[in-house]
């Protein structure tokens, strides 16, 4: 991988921390995608969204897809998460203080995406933002 899209890759994950506009999110899980994860979490609050990168099993295989994203050896890096019901990790800076979404769930990602593709899974997965709802109407 190179340096660009190592580059790249890394501001997107600002987006798993910070909440950020659909489309800011949905580059993020495309790009995702094209490094290999077949599944990605994402949640709303309001009109502003995140996501993160997903481990089946909790945090070593978070941490390997995290470091495969990034185009880094695992051994390089730390990652804090935290461990939904169901025993998937997804990353968390502060797993202690977490800041709830209205709604959130898994996308499966079976096929390679653009940016627009991933706009309407997480669309389908979470339901309109605010913003594209007739009227600009808070739900």
């Amino acid at each position: 991988m190179g340096a660009s899209l190592r580059s790249a890759n890394a501001r997107h994950l600002e987006s798993t921390r910070t909440w950020s506009s659909i489309d800011e999110v949905a580059e993020a899980v495309a790009a995702a995608r094209e490094a290999g994860s077949r599944q990605v979490y994402v949640e709303v609050r309001g009109d502003r969204h995140r996501w993160s990168t997903v481990g089946n099993k909790g945090g070593y295989p978070l941490l390997r897809v995290t470091a495969r994203f990034l185009g880094v050896d695992h051994r390089r890096i730390s990652v804090g998460f935290r461990t939904l019901d169901d025993g998937i990790a997804i990353l968390c800076e502060d797993p202690g203080h977490v800041e709830a979404p209205d709604r959130w769930a898994l996308v499966a990602l079976p096929d390679l995406v653009t940016a627009s593709e991933a706009r309407a899974a997480i669309v389908d997965a979470l339901g309109s933002p605010p913003s594209d709802r007739a009227g600009g109407e808070q739900g």
